[in-house]
């Protein structure tokens, strides 16, 4: 049997099968890609991080980029696989898009400003004329006991439960020793990881557990540098009557607008029509997923990032 490859054989090879070579070498691509698709290990709502800022702000280039900066940072726990970042000024049909997001149960924190607009009343009393973009947006309330239904955390109210959750692990000293003293393991923290399709290999779940020890003393640490930004108040927490608690206070926001730098993230124009960032808060999105879950108080460690790039 004559098998040589000879010119015209290779031309009638090229003239009636490169179609079926083509759509053969498609489908294989094809095939390739939706077997890594289905492989894939897809982000839990638990762990993705959305930054959003509202429409009362302008941002900058640093912030459209904001997601890629804060995972090529590794600002978050090895457990946060997408971070994003949105701003809603000068789009038209932003509250539409803000709601579709949150209807989605998308968004961790928001940046607003609280420039509350005062005239004087027949009395000589100052009396609010226009509330501010924080007051309204809240509706004076916020999340600060089991139960309560808000669109955000009391900040006060979030940081202990922060601190609390680091009790757990590592005791009453939590604050001086990074001992796991607590009544709480790693190991039990790190079970939420159960069928993770990152963890199938012994090798693999021995490095996901030190990746949750790494977790717990890195809040720890961020922590630690919050409180005391608050302490010496570079952070303040932003206090107004309980709208639905007549003499109680709740905390809507964290002010970080003393922030030096804050203005490469974030601005917007005072009545002088310089660029200012003086009552940018930042609130926290209640989210019923994240409320005692172990990746609840990711957003620490973004205050620590605020706090490390733009003070």
């Amino acid at each position: 049997m004559d098998a040589r490859i000879t010119k015209q054989r290779l031309g009638n090879l090229i003239s009636y099968d490169w179609l079926k070579m083509l759509v053969t070498i498609v489908c294989f691509v094809l095939v390739l890609v939706l077997l890594f698709t289905m492989t894939a290990t897809r982000p839990r709502n638990t762990q993705e991080y959305g930054v959003y800022a509202y429409t009362d702000l302008s941002t900058t280039s640093s912030f459209s980029n904001l997601g890629e900066t804060l995972l090529e940072r590794d600002v978050f726990s090895y457990d946060i696989l997408a971070v994003s970042s949105e701003g809603f000024s000068g789009n038209n049909y932003a509250s539409a898009t803000y709601s579709a997001r949150r209807a989605a149960g998308q968004g961790t924190v928001m940046l607003l400003t609280d420039n509350r607009v005062y005239q004087t009343d027949e009395n000589g009393e100052p009396v609010v004329e226009t509330e501010s973009q924080l007051y309204s947006f809240t509706g004076g309330v916020a999340f600060n006991a089991p139960g309560a239904i808000t669109t955000t955390y009391d900040t006060v109210y979030y940081l202990q439960l922060c601190e609390e959750y680091l009790v757990q692990f590592f005791g009453g000293d939590w604050a001086e020793s990074d001992d796991f003293d607590g009544e709480k393991t790693p190991e039990e923290s790190f079970a939420r990881n159960e069928g993770d399709k990152r963890y199938k290999t012994d090798e693999q779940r021995a490095q996901g557990l030190e990746d949750e020890r790494a977790r717990l003393l890195k809040l720890r640490e961020d922590y630690l540098a919050v409180r005391e930004a608050f302490e010496n108040g570079t952070f303040t927490h932003t206090a107004y009557e309980d709208a639905e608690n007549e003499g109680e206070t709740v905390h809507l926001g964290i002010n970080i607008g003393g922030l030096n730098r804050l203005t490469d993230l974030v601005y917007y124009t005072d009545s002088a029509g310089t660029r200012t960032t003086r009552n940018v808060n930042l609130v926290i999105l209640y989210n019923d997923y994240l409320y005692g879950n172990d990746l609840n108080f990711e957003t620490v460690s973004f205050l620590r990032y605020l706090l490390d790039t733009y003070a």
